[in-house]
């Protein structure tokens, strides 16, 4: 019987295709046929789809449609498996259409190797309310992970109130993979029940679970409780990606006992912990949780005290900076002198004011830190404030002397050359040291002939120190011209910063101009003291702008980047301006995520970047081992730059150069971003072509503003982050064809493929974080960085 229905159909097929008309009166009469012939036909109506044109394919599928039901159904299935394209998408449309046939058979198709799984769950999407919530989910385990996330897209978006319950009977499961998936569904609910199992999954010992439940009670709309606590604990967590998304949460929740339970995370061994819990005081800080915090660690133990200050003082923001600043008048003696001790180390220019305040304080040691911090920031507007200390508690002049010698200008050595005649040692040591370096032409002979009996005295400390000073006094003031000259040559300002006032840079240009001898780092051998600080260790590198060294300062014992400006750079005095100006601020970036520039410095003859050593690889390297990178990998690290640049940006630094080789990553997958400042030869309003010659940004990941010489803003370093993404995400850059020339009239145009068009794997939502990144009109794209970091927060 089937053999003569197959006939049949194929005859009736026959005629039907034979007629260019569809609604022929043969072409209907055959359609007719094939319909009346029942499911015998389906096979034989299925093959027909590969040879009808699109008019005659409607009406196949059309009577596939009328032929569908739980009977025929296996016969569909089949179809699903045909190794014509346009016949598996003529089945798919007739399933997709479809009502008389049990949808949950669908299901039972999940692990049949033979049929296109694109097609099936475009055909469960379109039946996602006819599902069965609990067959879906015991299927899921079955399947393997590319068919496991289609399936939980369509859970997701059939996932209602009512099944909430299935949900969360399933988030204790032995698969990590469907309770990673289950727990990213839960995030939508916000409700009692959910946020419950959501804190219970942050105990589990699996770090993806971990890292799914913080990230999904971060992505949760409106307010619900919680338990705080428990929460900040997780600033505890071994792996970083907790930590970071704890922090995004704790941030958000803004609760107002979050304070109360950062203190035992402040407190903590962990320099990642205390970071995470200050990244939070970042965002929430206000001088009463600031107070908080140094009063409920002043019976500490010093080094807990210590961790607690240096990590405010590390990575503090301009909120906790704030909240320190209004606390260095505070009645708690134990909190102003945490206050002053967190100021100390950040040598923020915006203190200035409070200090000259402080060192008139009544607790002896305030007035001496405050000193201390006004003479490493060196500001000489506070030379008035510190003046007076001269005549104050004895405890506290060692502190104003130092300060003052350290800050240096007119006059300042006439009022401490008295203190040469102190009662008190530590004045007379301090008075020593800051006469060297106070010591001008004018002065130089006199102050001689006050240090001239102390290297006589009874004292050896005092004598040798007065020695050391008249030596240092002599190689700058007492040789012949020439030998003066010499000398000059050969230790032109050693170590000296130059991120001073903007108005002296011009002369310092014109000093290096004159100096004719200078360091040649080629030479450089390892052992090799630079200045007699700098051990030179090896050569990291070389580029447009200079040359990488690694050394090791010996004063610190601590290791770090030392990048020597070449001499055709340097010696162009605007650009050094631009230098001065942009590192100035610069580094007082102090974030995980941004490498820590430390100064800017003259040694011998040459102009160096100093910055913080991080040993190593480039995101390039990343990039070339895993062609194209996971998706969850791009969005974290995406992520972490966008929050190192979010920090640059807030005070005022553009990068312009963001690009693989300026991206550095650690073993631990720790990000850090390089080379912020070098961009400073390329002023705002100037094109990105210097006099030197050299094109400020990479061609590969440069902003169309930024190629066409407009005024460049943050939005040129989020199209630069976009096209790092869309380059981890498929493998390669959007433009790469040509020379660099034609690279930047690429990005001009904006016509690049689509990310996800050379990687469908990339899901739509990330894809379109990416277009907006690189729009080229610089309107359309995200107008922050953390608009940005948001938006992937979103996502991951």
């Amino acid at each position: 019987m089937k053999f003569i229905s197959s006939m049949r159909a194929e005859r009736s097929i026959a005629q039907f295709l034979g007629e260019s008309d569809v609604d022929a009166p043969a072409a209907r009469k055959a359609a007719e046929s094939l319909r009346k012939l029942g499911g015998n036909a389906v096979p034989n109506v299925i093959d027909a789809l590969a040879t009808a044109d699109k008019n005659q394919s409607m009406v196949l599928i059309e009577t596939l449609g009328s032929q569908l039901n739980d009977t025929t159904f296996r016969q569909f299935a089949a179809g699903l498996g045909h190794s014509d394209q346009r016949c598996v998408s003529g089945v798919a449309s007739a399933l997709s259409v479809g009502t008389t046939y049990n949808a949950n058979k669908l299901i039972e198709l999940l692990g049949d190797e033979g049929i296109s799984k694109p097609a099936l769950i475009e055909i469960m999407r379109s039946k996602k309310s006819r599902l069965n919530m609990g067959q879906l989910l015991s299927r899921s385990y079955d399947l393997e992970p590319r068919e496991k996330a289609a399936l939980f897209k369509i859970i997701d978006s059939a996932a209602t109130d009512a099944t909430v319950p299935q949900l969360l009977a399933r988030t204790q499961g032995k698969d990590y993979a469907v309770r990673v998936h289950i727990i990213n569904i839960l995030a939508r609910f916000s409700r009692p029940d959910v946020v419950h199992a959501l804190v219970e999954q942050l105990g589990d010992p699996h770090k993806s679970i971990r890292q799914a439940a913080i990230g999904a009670l971060a992505r949760m709309d409106g307010h619900f409780d919680i338990n705080i606590e428990r929460i900040c604990q997780l600033l505890l967590d071994p792996d970083m990606d907790v930590q970071n998304k704890t922090v995004d949460l704790l941030i958000k929740l803004h609760h107002p006992e979050t304070m109360q339970h950062l203190v035992a995370v402040l407190k903590d061994e962990s320099e990642y912990a205390r970071r995470s819990a200050v990244e939070v005081l970042n965002e929430i800080a206000e001088p009463s949780t600031i107070k908080h915090l140094l009063t409920a660690i002043e019976d500490e133990d010093w080094w807990v005290r210590s961790r607690a200050s240096d990590a405010l003082a590390a990575i503090g923001g301009p909120k906790v900076m704030n909240a320190v600043l209004e606390l260095i008048g505070d009645e708690n003696e134990n909190v102003r002198r945490s206050a002053i001790e967190i100021l100390n180390q950040t040598k923020d220019e915006r203190a200035v004011k409070h200090l000259m305040q402080a060192v008139n304080d009544d607790d002896w040691w305030v007035s001496e830190r405050a000193a201390d911090a006004l003479g490493e920031i060196g500001d000489r507007q506070a030379v008035p404030a510190l003046i007076p200390m001269l005549q104050g508690d004895v405890r506290s002049i060692p502190a104003a002397v130092r300060a003052l010698g350290n800050i240096g200008g007119d006059k300042i050595a006439t009022q401490v050359l008295p203190m040469l005649k102190h009662k008190e040692k530590a004045v007379r040591i301090e008075a020593v040291s800051a006469l060297a370096k106070l010591a001008d032409q004018t002065m130089a002979t006199q102050i001689k002939q006050q240090l001239q009996p102390l290297m006589s005295g009874a004292d050896d400390t005092i004598a040798k120190l007065a020695a050391d000073a008249m030596v240092r006094i002599d190689n700058r003031f007492s040789t012949t011209a020439v030998q003066a000259d010499e000398i000059a040559n050969r230790f032109a300002e050693p170590a000296h910063t130059l991120l001073i006032e903007e108005a002296q840079v011009d002369e310092i240009a014109q000093t290096a101009l004159l100096s004719g001898t200078h360091l040649d780092i080629t030479t450089l051998k390892a052992g090799d003291v630079i200045e007699g600080r700098y051990k030179y260790i090896d050569k990291i590198g070389k580029g447009a702008f200079g040359t990488v060294v690694l050394v090791e300062d010996t004063i610190v014992d601590e290791r770090l980047i030392l990048k020597f400006l070449n001499a055709n750079v340097s010696s162009d005095e605007e650009m050094l301006q631009r230098f001065v100006h942009e590192l100035r601020y610069s580094r007082k970036i102090t974030h995980k995520n941004v490498i820590r520039i430390y100064d800017f410095v003259s040694l011998g003859g040459l102009y160096a970047i100093s910055m913080e050593y991080f040993p190593s690889h480039t995101l390039g390297a990343e990039i070339a081992r895993q062609k194209p990178m996971p998706t969850d990998k791009t969005i974290g690290w995406t992520k972490d730059i966008a929050t190192g640049m979010a920090v640059a940006h807030q005070v005022g630094i553009v990068h312009r150069d963001l690009k693989p080789a300026n991206i550095l990553i650690d073993d631990d997958g720790l990000l850090k971003i390089v080379d912020f400042g070098v961009a400073a030869a390329a002023s705002s309003g100037d094109t990105q072509l210097t006099k030197t010659g050299y094109v400020i940004g990479s061609p590969k990941y440069m902003a169309p503003e930024q190629i066409l010489g407009k005024k460049v803003d943050v939005r040129a370093d989020i199209y630069s982050l976009g096209v790092l993404a869309y380059e981890m995400l498929t493998g390669t850059p959007p433009y790469t064809k040509g020379d660099h020339m034609s690279v930047m009239y690429q990005h001009v145009q904006g016509k690049a493929p689509l990310c996800e068009e050379l990687n469908p794997d990339i899901p739509p939502v990330l894809a379109a974080i990416v277009k907006k990144a690189m729009e080229v009109d610089k309107l359309k794209r995200y107008s922050s960085m953390d608009d940005m970091r948001q938006a992937l927060i979103d996502v991951a």
